[in-house]
């Protein structure tokens, strides 16, 4: 059996138990357990199979039973649990993974695996870094000191790795767990470490204690630990929320935490955030396939308008040339910078396209290092800064950075490592310079008070570059490949559900374009809560876009009874009733939003629309002359005007208008229609001509010309044209395109 085997029967059991299908997975289960050949685990299934015909039998007997819902929720637990078990236990035998492999090697060494002793090799590792403070300043950058951060991150390492395989656990290792993450007993690095170590965990196979300990880790004292903690925390409810609900424990130690108004407030944070991330791709995908397209067709008309001394002498020049500013705006780069820019004061990751080719490096082939806090005083910094304080002054600023996750920081550093070192110093120099005043600028410019946000934001992006651009990804079930909805997490659905955070979350799903998830919540809203006509308004936006005109209607016209006479809502009623094929409903909405809003345009060529679906062609055109006479330039009503000319017999004022249409860019149905006004006024040649050219646009398919004549035999009987005479018309042009 296969890995992809094993995780595919995994997952079956998985749904068989989310829809409570308890027989059916127990039966699944079963068979994987005669693949392991494992009796205790066969007798443990025995057990509860057992158990739940027990329950079955005293339901059908008419006992009652109070304790019955978590005797039930307890044996779909155990099930979950044990097909855990039983599943890494067969991909123990073979699976080439990474984690599986490392496993296999320390089951076989002579010393077993042990988080404690971890935990003492990185103590010692780090009383001994404490050294480090005391040395001056040659002997800092000594081969010693290098060597003592070497051992303390590889003690980091080996930590990390352990935790991440630790499957089962045993009490002993919950316990070296809640020490790690104790308060004061690691500094900030080694911890955030372990907690990104456990969530990796977790993500692997479920474990309710070690969940608790993640939670544990929101009291640490160090916030890049708190954050990060609860990030991780919210991941894995997310992932398991099928088995979440069914922890009474967890639901209580969550709404324990929710009674402090700081865990609510985060979880909101962390939640807009993971919505966020949504659009990293559509964001990446912009960078690539229009900024940076943009900027390479600009650059030789910037270097052309640069004098060559001034590039060579003036640092700034590039900026202070007015000629490049021109060449921007006309180029339309501006307003996508401006719009990057905007994201990236929101928080979008405007880097992931940039970066995601610089993780080449050996340092990014060790996991830890892709959710290590950034460090400046790294072992495999040192070749990239040395001891020039000017590179310093450079690799403070890096570390400061609001706008870069960890991982980009040191993609970034070991970039510099690839640039001569002329060019490094120069680098330097220039930012020695300017970067107090740099970096003034930038603190300016973020949000006050927001470091927690921040916190969560940079390592949202870590979290996300790994499962996305880890030379061995596939390895891992990476959480972001479908939108993380903490709605869907039973227990914190309880505690986001108050109508600030519904509106909340509606407004940033919607404005984002996530119109399913903004309906969710808006329907929400408006049930629980007495909504005000914009949340309808909005309801029906996201029927709208999702082409439910029906609902979309039902929820505008809501809106409109609390706000009658609402002209944006009246548009998009009429707009329904249109597209509902109701003409005459939708024109009674278009007149009343033209009362508010006389003379617009769009609504006077609507209604003129809405009288032409009635066959009223006569009104229809005081209309449409009504737009054209607005917006004599905007050539919006020719073709109605045209038509409904051509309708009402007015061909010669229909002759004027095809003739205006065709001198500028008409199309397929344009030739047609003006072969038509050409045939009842007697001009058959001409209408030949513009049926010949119907049928060249669209590429010689003279079967479409034909059926889409067919369908204006009747206006053509009406204006007068003898039924006898169109045959042999027809005849006649294929004897031309013949």
């Amino acid at each position: 059996m296969t890995a992809k085997d094993i995780a595919q029967q995994q997952q079956e059991i998985y749904r068989l138990l989310s829809s409570r299908r308890l027989k059916d997975s127990f039966g699944k289960l079963s068979a994987l357990i005669a693949i392991l050949q494992d009796w205790k685990s066969q007798d443990k299934l025995n057990e509860l199979e057992t158990s739940y015909q027990y329950m079955i039998r005293y339901m059908l007997d008419g006992a009652e039973d109070p304790a019955r819902k978590r005797i039930y929720d307890h044996l779909i637990l155990s099930a979950y649990r044990l097909t855990d078990q039983v599943t890494d236990r067969l991909s123990m035998k073979d699976s080439p993974s990474l984690y599986y492999s490392r496993k296999r090697f320390q089951n076989a060494s002579p010393q077993p695996p042990s988080i404690a002793k971890d935990m003492e090799v990185c103590d010692e590792a780090i009383n001994n870094l404490s050294l480090f403070d005391l040395l001056n300043e040659s002997e800092r950058n000594s081969d010693k000191a290098i060597a003592l951060k070497r051992a303390k991150e590889n003690a980091d390492q080996e930590l990390f790795m352990d935790i991440w395989i630790n499957y089962p656990a045993t009490e002993e290792d919950y316990t070296a767990l809640r020490e790690a993450l104790a308060p004061g007993h690691f500094p900030e690095s080694t911890a955030s470490l372990v907690v990104s170590a456990i969530a990796l965990n977790l993500l692997h196979r479920f474990d309710e204690q070690k969940l608790q300990i993640l939670l544990d880790g929101y009291g640490h004292d160090s916030q890049e630990v708190q954050i990060r903690a609860l990030c991780s925390a919210l991941i894995i409810l997310f992932t398991y929320r099928d088995r979440i609900g069914l922890s009474e424990s967890l639901a209580h130690r969550l709404e324990a935490l929710a009674e402090a108004p700081a865990f609510i407030s985060d979880v909101r944070t962390i939640f807009l955030q993971f919505i966020k991330s949504r659009d990293t791709e559509k964001i990446t995908k912009k960078m690539n396939e229009e900024l940076l397209p943009e900027m390479m067709k600009i650059t030789p008309s910037i270097y052309k308008k640069i004098k060559q001394e001034d590039m060579m002498n003036d640092l700034t020049a590039l900026e202070e040339n007015p000629e490049w500013q021109n060449i921007l705006e006309q180029s339309g780069i501006t307003d996508k910078l401006q719009e990057l820019n905007d994201l990236q004061m929101e928080g979008a990751d405007v880097f992931m396209g940039t970066f995601s080719h610089l993780k080449n490096f050996p340092f990014f082939n060790e996991i830890q290092n892709w959710f290590l806090p950034f460090q400046s005083g790294h072992s495999q910094l040192s070749q990239v800064f040395g001891t020039t304080s000017n590179l310093g002054r450079l690799q403070d600023m890096i570390g400061k950075s609001a706008f870069l996750c960890n991982s980009d920081k040191y993609s970034f550093c070991f970039t510099l490592s690839q640039v001569p070192d002329a060019q490094r110093s120069m680098m330097a120099a220039q930012f020695g310079g300017d970067s107090a005043e740099l970096q003034a600028e930038v603190n300016e410019s973020l949000p006050k008070d927001h470091t927690r946000e921040n916190i969560s934001n940079r390592y949202i992006q870590d979290l996300y570059r790994f499962f996305k651009l880890y030379n061995r990804r596939n390895e891992f079930d990476d959480p972001f490949k479908t939108p993380i909805d903490l709605f869907q997490v039973p227990v914190l659905n309880r505690l986001l559900s108050d109508r600030s955070d519904l509106r909340l979350f509606g407004e940033y799903y919607f404005n984002r374009k996530y119109y399913t998830d903004a309906l969710n919540l808006f329907v929400k809203l408006s049930g629980e809560y007495h909504s005000d006509h914009d949340v309808y308004q909005k309801i029906g936006y996201c029927y709208q876009m999702s082409g439910d005109y029906e609902e979309a209607l039902e929820a505008y016209l809501k809106a409109e009874i609390i706000v009658p006479e609402n002209y944006w809502t009246l548009r998009r009623i009429a707009t329904c009733f249109r597209n509902l094929k109701k003409p005459e409903k939708a024109l009674n909405y278009y007149l009343r939003a033209e009362k508010l809003k006389p003379d617009n345009i769009s609504v006077e060529m609507n209604i003129g629309h809405c009288l032409l679906e009635q066959k009223e062609y006569e009104e229809a055109l005081k209309y449409y002359f009504k737009v054209d006479y607005l917006d004599p330039n905007g050539q919006k009503a020719w073709q109605p005007i045209a038509w409904c000319s051509f309708l009402v017999g007015k061909q010669e004022q229909a002759q004027r208008y095809y003739q205006k249409i065709l001198n500028g860019k008409p199309s397929a149905s344009d030739y047609l229609n003006a072969g038509h006004v050409e045939f009842a006024l007697g001009n058959i040649r001409q209408a030949i001509e513009y049926y010949h050219r119907s049928i060249d646009m669209e590429g010689g398919n003279s079967e479409k010309f034909l059926s889409a004549f067919s369908q204006d035999e009747p206006d053509l009987l009406r204006a007068g044209i003898s039924a006898n005479d169109i045959p042999i018309l027809l005849d006649q042009l294929m004897y031309t395109i013949s």
